[in-house]
């Protein structure tokens, strides 16, 4: 799961959108990006505990 590709921008087409549809949007974007954020960052972390378990040394958290 960690190293699933980031789900990109919604597809907004090319027709002018309501207020809603773009608040609507925005949202979805929000999350897909905050998602693959959250992602990367534990799979950055998981390398580093990995690393420094290997290297006998802790990682501070």
């Amino acid at each position: 799961m960690l190293i699933e590709r980031c789900v990109g921008p919604v597809d907004i087409g090319d027709k002018p959108l309501a207020q809603a549809m773009v608040e609507q949007y925005w949202m979805k974007d929000r999350e897909r990006l905050l998602s693959c954020a959250r992602r990367h960052l534990a799979l950055r972390d998981y390398y580093a505990d990995r690393d420094a378990g290997l290297g006998g040394k802790a990682v501070k958290k």
